[in-house]
């Protein structure tokens, strides 16, 4: 029954690479702490249950775990990566006109902050983004 179980480890664990959630390797570790105790327990029922419950419980527990740690991860978008920066500005933004200012080697349209002009050329600093513009202040102020 052992060559039963690593089989069984094995093959979640080979199915545990093939895809990109961690769900599988729990049954494999089920597998294996069954593999362990199939010398003290001879009933094939009960290698079973224990193999069931071994698993499942790190799934459900592990996977809660992770779960919670990724809530409190604050992932860093190219729109929030894009806040405090500076850009250039490559067409001028003229009072309520967009205007087109180069960040990290990327277009995007602005607007300046008071609805001052910004001339081409000038530096400024990206405070928020509104829908699909930046809006931008000048560093020379």
């Amino acid at each position: 029954m052992k060559l039963v179980w690593l089989v069984v480890a094995i093959l979640f664990g080979i199915g545990e690479l093939l895809t990109t959630s961690l769900t599988l390797i729990w049954f494999s570790i089920g597998a294996l702490v069954v593999l362990v105790l199939s010398s003290f327990i001879s009933s094939i029922i009960f290698q079973v249950i224990i193999f069931a419950i071994i698993s499942i419980s790190l799934l459900v527990i592990v996977t809660k775990k992770i779960v919670k740690k990724d809530k409190n991860y604050k992932y860093e978008t190219n729109l929030q990566g894009i806040l405090s920066k500076r850009g250039v500005v490559r067409e001028d933004i003229l009072p309520y006109k967009t205007g087109i200012v180069i960040v990290n080697g990327e277009e995007w349209s602005a607007i300046a902050i008071d609805n001052e002009i910004i001339e081409k050329g000038t530096t400024v600093e990206v405070i928020r983004i509104e829908g699909v513009k930046l809006v931008v202040k000048s560093t020379t102020n």
